[in-house]
């Protein structure tokens, strides 16, 4: 296929990907995945209850889980995922619905991250930006969760084209700073808008950055970013001084101390193992644009990535630090990773990267074949040999039915990909991030068409609390209540929404004590001490050998 793209005239030298192409190429990663699916353990489903909570009562101000406050993070997320639910609620079922708001704050996250690379490198590198970004291994799972970190990486994003546009139009870059870290507070609290100011406030230590110019930005930062903050702040402490306090201490200054004892415990190097497979092929790409700069041989100064290096040192140096570490939490490290990495693009060229381009399209036609031979075992039964293995690791029971819809979809993401695969030339940089992106959007696109009813099966619990519905109606037409111990935030959250029914916590409500019925979630089933009682249902997550949940009559 003959090559449609040519170079810019710009020094730095990004091939100009046409708008058209470009917007085609990120809807087709960012669409599948949204719809079709149940909430998934963990993160979607404690979300969905906070969701569906300011969709009933628009109680804005705290949000609450299964009747309870639940002060982990701030609401903006959750009522963006309101409205949406609401809007569409005549088209989507509530999750699908809700879930759309992770691609809305996906889409303008990629703005931030597109315009940000624009003011540093010039036309087209904001585009290639966000190709670079659609390649990272570790985002798209997560992207398309309903998750408050989508939220949060958004006001990142544009926060840090605040930083990058601070020395040529602080004005703007004022604006915008303030205003992603207004966002990013808004969606996860503190960690968001902490590192993007101390960032803005270590890049004073630099002499290009100690001037009026500099210090208007900063000033037009907290005038933009303060206010909607401490609304929400003060509306809450008025609410109730103990929420507020709550939410301050425990889940922001705890939580990243351990004091609270909230979250996973961090790993020893947590980051610097998660990061080489959840970043790739952005931070090789990034250690090799610092380098290049380092001996003067980047189009870019060394100068222009001074704001994104302080925001990437400074972000992981407090992840690092903090108390407890997932993998999701090193979303934020990708936009300045991604930027960095751009400025490396227009200098690599040769029969290396066409070398990388042939590995890239190696592997995406293997696994190409692979995870569609995995899907045809699936949903027909055949081979079975590979179905039986496929169900060890708990992908179903027997043949999953797919519905016709879902290889239409399939193929329309493959029939994308095989026209733009070879639009960029292969012996060169973008020729590899390129065609890494296009294969990253095909796995993604297996996986959220083919494979999602096994992924479905897998991760949800609608099969899990249907089975309790009828029970639970009849207590509770009986005028009984149902005591709960050790059911977490995520099985509160969806047992209500599918057998709308809140139970009592043994372990925060005294009336759940007078209860004749108990619901108990173990690990392993190691059931703790419990009163003479009767074992009534028993149930669990399919292929989840390790939660299981049992409903006992008290004597």
């Amino acid at each position: 296929m003959r090559n449609s793209f040519t170079p810019t005239s710009s020094s730095n030298d990004f091939p100009a990907v046409p708008l058209a192409l470009f917007l085609i190429l990120c809807l087709v990663w960012l669409l599948p995945g949204l719809i079709g699916h149940e909430p998934w353990k963990p993160d979607e489903a404690y979300t969905f209850g906070l969701v569906r909570h300011i969709a009933a009562t628009g109680d804005w101000v705290v949000p609450t889980l299964a009747g309870e406050p639940f002060l982990e993070k701030p609401p903006l997320f959750f009522i963006s995922a309101s409205l949406l639910m609401q809007a569409f609620s005549a088209w989507l079922n509530p999750a699908d619905a809700a879930r759309l708001a992770a691609g809305l704050w996906m889409a303008v996250a990629f703005g931030g991250l597109a315009l940000a690379a624009r003011s540093l490198f010039g036309a087209f590198a904001g585009r290639w930006a966000v190709i670079l970004l659609l390649g990272c291994v570790g985002l798209p799972l997560r992207a398309h969760q309903m998750i408050t970190d989508t939220a949060l990486f958004a006001g990142f994003s544009w926060g840090m084209a605040g930083l990058c546009m601070a020395r040529q139009r602080p004005g703007l870059g004022g604006i915008l700073l303030g205003a992603g870290g207004a966002v990013a507070f808004l969606s996860k609290g503190l960690l968001g808008p902490g590192c993007l100011g101390v960032s803005a406030v270590g890049l004073l230590a630099l002499r290009d950055y100690r001037n009026r110019a500099y210090l208007k930005t900063l000033f037009l930062a907290l005038i933009v970013g303060v206010p909607l903050p401490l609304w929400w702040a003060l509306s809450l402490y008025r609410h109730d001084p103990a929420l507020f306090w709550t939410w301050l201490s425990a889940n922001n200054f705890g939580r990243f101390s351990g004091k609270s004892h909230l979250g996973p415990h961090a790993q020893r190097l947590f980051y610097f193992r998660t990061l080489p497979w959840y970043g790739f092929p952005a931070w090789p790409l990034a250690l090799w644009a610092a380098w290049l700069a380092w001996r003067g041989r980047l189009s870019a100064t060394a100068d222009t990535l001074r704001a994104p290096a302080m925001l990437l040192l400074v972000t992981f140096a407090v992840l690092s630090a903090s108390a407890d570490a997932r993998e999701l939490y090193t979303m934020p490290l990708l936009a300045p990773i991604v930027l960095l990495a751009v400025g490396a693009l227009p200098a690599g060229s040769g029969g290396g990267w066409r070398w990388a381009s042939g590995f890239a399209t190696g592997l995406c036609l293997l696994k190409l074949v692979l995870l569609v031979t995995a899907a045809v075992a699936l949903s027909s039964g055949h081979p079975a040999g590979l179905l039986h293995w496929l169900q060890r690791r708990h992908l179903g029971e027997g043949p999953l039915a797919w519905h016709p819809i879902t290889w239409l979809a399939f193929g329309v993401i493959l029939l994308v990909v095989a026209l733009l695969w070879r639009r960029i030339p292969a012996p060169s940089a973008q020729g590899f991030v390129w065609r890494w992106s296009l294969s990253l959007t095909l796995t993604w696109g297996v996986l959220a068409t083919l494979w999602l009813p096994a992924l479905d099966y897998t991760k949800s619990y609608q099969a899990t609390f249907s089975p309790l519905a009828p029970r639970l109606q009849v207590i509770r037409a009986a005028g009984g209540c149902v005591a709960s111990l050790g059911l977490g935030e995520p099985q509160r959250a969806l047992l209500e929404y599918y057998a709308d029914f809140r139970t009592l916590r043994l372990e925060t409500q005294p009336a759940a004590h007078q209860c004749r019925w108990l619901l108990v979630q173990t690990l392993h089933d190691q059931l703790p001490p419990l009163p003479p009682s009767t074992l009534v249902l028993t149930t669990q997550r399919p292929g989840d050998d390790e939660e299981r949940f049992y409903l006992y009559r008290l004597l």
